[in-house]
């Protein structure tokens, strides 16, 4: 990644929707539930699986709204890793 890139990367604006922020939140809360509290293993399981259906959705709409910001950070970490061999 060069200068340039990291200066295209700071420049990215992305759309959130109303959609993604609800989301965002739902996840934000069902991770401090979580952490904080003491579940059982059926409210845990439960509880992991919409996060993981909350994360695959939030992914999905992300880039759907972002398909240029999303194929040019792709290409940035892509060639980063090229440069980490």
């Amino acid at each position: 990644m060069n200068e340039n890139d990291i200066k295209n990367l700071k420049d990215l604006q992305f759309t959130i929707t109303e959609s993604m922020k609800d989301t965002s939140i739902e996840m934000l809360t069902i991770r401090q539930m979580l952490d904080e509290n003491e579940l059982t293993k059926k409210e845990r399981k439960l509880l992991e699986k919409q996060f993981e259906k909350l994360k695959q959705q939030f992914a999905k709409e992300l880039q759907e709204q972002n398909p240029v910001q999303i194929t040019f950070i792709r290409s940035c970490l892509s060639s980063k890793k090229e440069i980490d061999k």
